[in-house]
Formats: C-alpha cells, structure tokens, sequence
C-alpha cells in the first residue's frame, strides 16, 4: 500500500469517526429528552418506575459519554498520522 493509499485510508476512518460522533451526540440528545420526560410523566410512581427507568438512561448517557470520548481520542491519533 502506497503512502497515498494509506492517507487516504486515514482520512475515511477519520470520516466515519466524526460521523459516528455526531451520530452519538444526536442520540445523546434524544435519550436526555427522554430522561426528562420520564421525570415528568412518571414522577412520584408508586413502584418506582421514574427512577429506575432514569437510573437506566443515564447509564446509557453515560456508556454513550465513554463512547464518544474513545472516538475523540481516535480521531485525534488519526490526526496526528495524517500530519506525519
């Protein structure tokens, strides 16, 4: 694989991570709308529902925060090969 090819391959993969980064922060959005219509609609149930149901978005918030911060980082190392 030519010098060419390779930086070409790095910037797909670099393509494809910001895609993915944005993708997340869409969903990111969406799921901390949810958390706070579940607050709302929920409030105050006798068995719980609210917290239990918001306790599990913000573990995915969470995993989904990770997720996203491994992708920055991997974007940036394909940063730094592209100026190589």
């Amino acid at each position: 694989m030519s010098l060419r090819q390779t930086l070409a391959q790095v910037s797909a993969l670099q393509r494809e991570i910001e895609e993915q980064i944005r993708l997340i922060a869409d969903f990111r959005r969406s799921n901390q709308d949810n958390m706070r219509l579940v607050t709302t609609e929920l409030e105050g149930s006798r068995k719980s529902y609210d917290r239990l149901l918001t306790s599990r978005l913000h573990h995915v918030d969470d995993s989904l925060t990770r997720s996203s911060e491994a992708l920055k980082r991997a974007s940036d190392a394909l940063r730094q090969v592209q100026n190589i």
